[in-house]
């Protein structure tokens, strides 16, 4: 089983290679080239909420063993192949739990 998050693999891929060319490209981008973009009025800084992955890591290069993580986003999950792709690497995925052991645990370590 593989899980798009509602979206066609295609669409993901070209959507994620025309943010990735249009970073690489961010340097040469004016006022002018982005003329006919939509206007947002009375902007801040806000964030939401993202698809994730919360667990015990092990072998995380930054984060250790045995310690509670938040993955970044994720692009691609297999529960069948045990396999996540996120914005920074790939994940090998375990033993799958319920939301709520996580959100009992949580609450407990605040």
């Amino acid at each position: 089983m593989e899980d798009w998050f509602g979206m066609d693999r295609v669409d993901l891929i070209n959507r994620l290679r025309s943010i990735a060319d249009d970073l690489e490209a961010v340097g040469q981008v004016s006022s002018e080239n982005v003329r006919d973009s939509v206007l947002i009025k009375n902007w801040a800084l806000a964030q939401r909420t993202i698809p994730c992955l919360i667990g015990s890591s092990a072998g995380h290069p930054e984060i250790g063993d045995d310690r509670t993580m938040f993955s970044s986003p994720i692009y691609y999950i297999d529960v069948e192949r045990r396999i996540a792709r996120t914005f920074s690497r790939w994940y090998r995925l375990a033993n799958r739990v319920d939301p709520e052991f996580w959100n009992v645990r949580t609450r407990i370590m605040k």
